[in-house]
């Protein structure tokens, strides 16, 4: 005997956002501007193999196209979410010019609702992009599977494309593995996190976001 009306329901996902910028050479002059800022010693932090910018340079008139890029489209992504809010903002952006082989161990992204990156370069074989399963426990058990897929992976990657765009929930944890580049090209990203503005009225947790 069979059940009837079987279905399976989709528990507790995590999204990725993905596209690219309609002008590639949009990321032609964030590269002029992140190496200018790199040129004027503009870091917050700076070693051998990477910089980074200070974290407000959304605020600079060189970023305004790109932010007139994630402002709508991190507004979508609270809107799919159904995301309550009087607005939302950019809380912080910075950019990262690193060695394209160069890693970066997981993370996340405290104080905001949403994070993002726009690969600035692509550098072939350079470090991918990789997010981790945030749920506690998950990985208690893995069994052997026939095949690996969305549905039973615990990482999942995205290797630099100049141009694309990728946004998540903060709380994703999320990574930079290592490269196999066998050239000298830096991998350049601009990174952000986006915060909202208003009310949160939910009853023993009111909160008032300005």
């Amino acid at each position: 005997m069979e059940l009837s009306n079987r279905q399976v329901m989709t528990l507790f996902p995590s999204y990725l956002f993905v596209g690219r910028v309609p002008d590639l050479t949009l990321c032609d002059r964030l590269e002029a501007a992140l190496r200018a800022m790199k040129a004027a010693n503009e870091a917050s932090k700076q070693d051998e193999l990477s910089f980074m910018t200070r974290d407000d340079i959304w605020k600079r008139r060189e970023m305004k196209e790109l932010v007139e890029i994630v402002m709508p489209e991190s507004g979508k992504v609270l809107d799919f979410y159904k995301v309550k809010r009087d607005s939302h903002y950019i809380s912080n952006m910075w950019g990262n010019i690193t060695h394209p082989n160069h890693q970066q161990a997981l993370h996340t992204h405290p104080n905001c609702l949403l994070s993002g990156i726009i690969y600035v370069t692509g550098p072939k074989d350079a470090g991918t992009t990789m997010w981790a399963d945030p749920r506690p426990g998950a990985r208690m058990l893995e069994p052997s599977y026939s095949e690996m897929n969305l549905h039973n992976m615990g990482r999942f990657s995205v290797a630099p494309e100049k141009g694309a765009m990728v946004m998540w929930p903060s709380f994703l944890p999320h990574g930079v593995e290592r490269g196999y580049c066998k050239s000298n090209e830096e991998r350049i990203i601009v990174a952000f996190n986006v915060m909202i503005r208003g009310l949160i009225s939910s009853p023993t947790a009111r909160l008032e976001l300005k």
